[in-house]
């Protein structure tokens, strides 16, 4: 009876059997003590297996080899090493048996290496290691990682002829050990003896090496040879699918799952919400997680841990707050879960709230317990209290280091990160990925290109080359300090591995270094390489399609983002708003804004510089006094935005952008003398922004001597730019200063006037010479003063005409239907004649024209611009 309970998986039952048979006076023999001791190991009670060892003792069965090999075994599996080495040492006889309990004990208490050489010791002893004796070994050489020590035991295996009791567990191990090709030709030469273990081990492997693709294409292979699912098979499928971000394929292995009647196992539905969420349809994976009928803590973790991870923060704390409510007490992995939450929200108090719950809950001594505190506060920015935890901590692994550098890195802090980096090293503690993934952002900070390259030098010689996170963070250094053949000479080595990250790490780095065009044309080799775009790679191009104002492009974007689901994300939704409004759809993007269900104070700004932007004051200003009543606090750059607008002064400890508007606002109200005391009274050196703002004031009032000044300190901080010098000669020119307008003529060539190159400008012409007819006959008299050549007025006239703006509406009227609106972007500010000329236009031909210059949008309609002439 005892045996039959513990085999049906009842061991409380055996142990009531037990007890129930002493009591009554039936004596239990040799036989009866190992079925109790393993029904005492299945249930974890060590106060009832010692109560056992005592029963053994008093009938002295206790020095019995099969008694006592099932203490050792029971003391091992229940953590009571040194209790089990005591037993194990003074037995009088061993057998494979005990030895295989005491291998194991020491590998399941965290002694690798203590395994190894009871191992060897095994050996010398005369008895010979047995499959079991392997087995019990394997989990050891996973813990030390030594792919070296797995060929040795691999070898030894193939010498016995054991593989077919162990191939399953070499699998494991080689591919925990990074050998996941080896992994796979066992898996290959064992066809005909391959179960559901042998295919769960092998996808497991491919996804814990991060080899996603391979997994998928191993779990269709799967299916195909109907080799029958398990519970490891689709969770390790379900794991490279939320990796790779692909929900439709999520959706299919769910499917699967459901037809082989395992979704509902709790460890399949946990990765389903993982998946779920971490895909972008977290409402799908928060009816999953209420779906599970017994919830243990393992999918409260789960869920809890997802929501942090997919922007959902507050569901996570709810979560851990309900958990509790429901009597399940959170363990380490939820309490490493819910921290990030905590960052998250950026809630000091919910952070140090959680730091008690671990002080109480008996767990802080952990280590990653510790090292998530640490990272937790370095990310609020409270880094006396980060170390405080750091350097009170007994044990200083690299992952709790990493915590201190990351933190630092994250918070823009390069110069302490770096010297956490090198106390680390002083240490004597060897850099892993996660140290390097650190390392290289503040180089990047830095902009220190010697000092990044030393770093991609230490993570060759370190071996940490071919980790994907390191190839994407060496991807982004070299972008972000401008070099970009190194960036693209790492990212086409890298690029075949079917990486998005790495793909979104390129395309950030064209995006955020001005090179749009790059950016866009990688965003489509990847849809080349038939790589599906998640949410980052979404947040990386639909900066550089606005840059560009690639409407049409946005839209499809647009289409693709509702298509997989992103669409309910803020994040996307601001870039969206964003890219419209830099398009020249101000009306789509409010229309977005409004109908977006969770905004942030990124949300508003966007749309408040959008309509800003648009010449839209009085409706940036209603919607940025809409804010407090939404219960969303304006930051400074909510003040940006408005000041933008309407050029209202608000107090907002103002920073270079605020100073900016206030020059551009006093210089536009024709007091320069005022302005240039503000710049020399500003508590931080003036940026290209303030500058920009007085040269612009200095044109608009012809004031050369103090855009002279201006210029000056343009040319200091913007040396490549030329529309600064453009702006100055248009200052000569309308003062007569025609030798110092020609001074700066080599850089007026970016206007491309007079462009007579395209194939149509014969036709754009002839329909330009009977606009001017048109405009002259409502009284149109060219502005002259544009014009930075010191000619007659005849010829001053014709290279008005010759207008980059003018030949492209030319080209646009040529080649569009009538009523469609005209966009057109230019990259300098558009000159006073060329603005009175597109008014006219829009009224002549009843068309819509959307202006871009280097200042603002001007919407042309009907006669009329948004900006009211005052640009």
């Amino acid at each position: 009876m005892i045996r039959a309970y513990s085999r049906a998986g009842w061991p409380g039952c055996a142990l009531r059997c037990f007890w129930d048979m002493l009591s009554r006076g039936v004596e239990p023999d040799k036989y009866t003590f190992p079925l109790v001791l393993r029904a005492c190991t299945a249930a974890g009670d060590v106060a009832v297996g010692a109560s056992v060892h005592r029963e053994a003792s008093r009938r002295g069965l206790d020095i019995d080899i099969y008694v006592r090999t099932a203490l050792v075994d029971m003391y091992a599996k229940l953590g009571m090493l040194r209790t089990a080495w005591e037993l194990f040492d003074t037995m009088p006889e061993t057998d494979v048996v005990s030895w295989n309990a005491m291998i194991f004990g020491f590998t399941n208490c965290d002694e690798p290496r203590a395994s190894l050489t009871l191992f060897i010791r095994m050996a010398s002893a005369g008895l010979g290691p047995n499959s079991i004796t392997v087995l019990s070994l394997f989990p050891a050489i996973c813990k030390l990682s030594d792919i070296l020590l797995c060929r040795a035991v691999h070898g030894f295996v193939v010498r016995r002829d054991w593989l077919p009791s162990v191939n399953n567990g070499l699998i494991d191990t080689y591919c925990k050990c990074g050998g996941v090709g080896a992994a796979r030709r066992i898996f290959d030469e064992m066809p005909g003896s391959r179960d559901a273990v042998t295919w769960g081990s092998m996808i497991s492997g491919y996804v814990s090496n991060g080899l996603f693709t391979q997994a998928l294409e191993l779990f269709d292979r799967l299916r195909e040879d109907n080799a029958g699912l398990n519970q490891v098979s689709v969770v390790g499928a379900l794991m490279a699918a939320t990796e790779m971000r692909d929900l439709e394929r999520g959706k299919e292995i769910h499917a699967y799952a459901g037809q082989a009647g395992i979704d509902s196992a709790v460890s399949v539905g946990t990765a389903l919400v993982t998946m779920y969420a971490k895909c972008g349809d977290f409402q799908g994976a928060r009816g999953l997680f209420d779906g599970i009928e017994d919830k243990d803590v393992v999918a409260w973790s789960a869920v809890i841990s997802a929501s942090a991870q997919t922007g959902h923060p507050r569901d996570g704390l709810s979560l851990f707050a309900e958990m509790q409510r429901r009597g399940l007490r959170p363990n380490r992995v939820t309490v490493i879960s819910v921290l990030p939450a905590c960052a998250q929200v950026q809630d000091k108090k919910l952070g140090k709230s959680v730091h008690g719950f671990v002080l109480r809950s008996g767990v802080g001594s952990d280590v990653s317990i510790v090292t998530a505190l640490v990272a937790i506060y370095a990310k609020y920015g409270l880094f006396r209290w980060a170390h405080s935890l750091f350097d009170a901590s007994p044990c200083k692994d690299v992952v709790a280091w990493n915590a201190l550098v990351n933190g630092y890195a994250q918070r823009g802090d390069a110069t302490n990160a770096m010297k956490t980096f090198r106390r680390m090293g002083a240490t004597g503690l060897r850099p892993d990925a996660g140290t390097m993934v650190g390392v290289l952002p503040a180089c990047s900070l830095l902009n220190d290109l010697p000092r990044g390259t030393s770093a991609h030098g230490l993570i060759v010689k370190s071996g940490l080359g071919s980790d994907l996170h390191v190839k994407n963070a060496l991807v982004d250094m070299y972008a972000k300090c401008g070099d970009f053949t190194a960036a693209e000479n790492l990212f086409r080595v890298a690029a075949g591995s079917g990486d998005d990250i790495l793909w979104n790490t390129m395309i950030a780095g064209y995006a955020q270094n001005g090179r749009s065009k790059e950016a866009v044309s990688a965003f489509h080799q990847m849809r080349g390489e038939n790589l599906k775009p998640n949410l980052v790679t979404y947040v990386c191009i639909l900066p550089a399609v606005a840059y560009l104002a690639l409407l049409w492009e946005g839209l499809t974007l647009h289409c693709g983002v509702i298509k997989v689901g992103f669409e309910s994300h803020v994040v996307i939704g601001n870039s969206l708003i964003d890219m419209y409004s830099k398009c020249g759809r101000v009306d789509l993007a409010r229309e977005f804004f409004d109908r977006m269900e969770s905004k942030d104070v990124v949300s508003w700004n966007v749309m408040i510089s959008g309509l800003a932007a648009h010449g839209l004051g009085e409706d940036a200003v209603e919607l940025f006094s809409r804010m407090p009543e939404n219960r969303v606090l304006p930051d400074s750059v909510s003040f940006l935005a408005v000041l933008s607008a309407c050029r209202h002064g608000v107090c907002a400890g103002p920073n270079l952008e605020h100073y900016a508007c206030m020059v551009d606002l006093l210089g536009r109200s024709c007091l320069l003398d005022e302005a240039w005391d503000l710049i020399r009274r500003m508590p931080m050196p003036p940026d290209a922004g303030v500058w920009g703002a007085l040269l612009g004031a200095c044109r608009m009032h012809s004031n050369a001597r103090m855009g002279e000044v201006a210029l000056k300190n343009l040319v200091r901080l913007e040396p490549q730019n030329a529309a600064h010098y453009v702006v100055l000669s248009s200052i000569y020119a309308q003062l007569g200063r025609w030798t110092d307008a020609r001074s700066v003529k080599n850089v007026i060539h970016a206007f491309r006037v007079g462009d007579r190159s395209h194939p149509q400008y014969k036709s754009m012409s002839g329909l330009w010479d009977d606009l001017r007819k048109r405009m002259e006959g409502v009284g149109y008299v060219p502005d002259t003063s544009a014009v930075l050549l010191n000619v007659v007025e005849e010829e001053k006239t014709s290279f008005l005409h010759g207008h980059s703006e003018r030949l492209a509406i030319s080209f646009a009227l040529l080649n569009t239907e009538p009523g469609l609106t005209i966009h057109v972007v230019k990259n300098l500010r558009v000159c006073g004649d060329c603005h009175t000329v597109t008014k006219l236009i829009s009224k002549i031909t009843n068309c819509r024209i959307i202006v871009r210059d280097s200042s603002r949008f001007h919407h042309f309609e009907n006669g009329a611009c948004s900006c009211h002439d005052y640009w």
